[in-house]
């Protein structure tokens, strides 16, 4: 999804990643660190986009774009919270070219 304003970016999305601590007892268990913070410009899918979609991969996704250059670096190991839903990232597409904008498919996690 190109973008032709940054003021579309107007979405705040906060990356995750998982980490191993110790709880009180010296037990390990896995816990969610944020990792990240951006704006984001939010694509959801048409009507028709989600008929199509039904039973398949890209059910229930959606479409972030970031900008391209961040303090860290964004994985598929990352998760995506938006609007106090969960996302797992399916697909990271990196602005190679241009180095302005990346685009990233994430399915929401149930």
């Amino acid at each position: 999804m190109p973008i032709t304003s940054p003021g579309k970016m107007n979405e705040r999305i906060t990356f995750y990643k998982e980490v191993v601590k110790k709880n009180d007892y010296g037990d390990k268990v896995k816990d969610e660190e944020k990792y990240l913070e951006c704006w984001a410009a939010v694509k959801t899918q048409f009507l028709s986009d989600i008929q199509a979609s039904i039973g398949t991969v890209l059910e229930d996704t959606l479409t972030f774009v970031i900008r391209h250059q961040h303090d860290k670096e964004i994985t598929n190991d990352l998760s995506v919270k938006y609007r106090n839903s969960v996302y797992e990232i399916i697909k990271i597409n990196p602005d190679v070219e241009y180095k302005k904008f990346d685009t990233i498919i994430c399915k929401e996690v149930t």
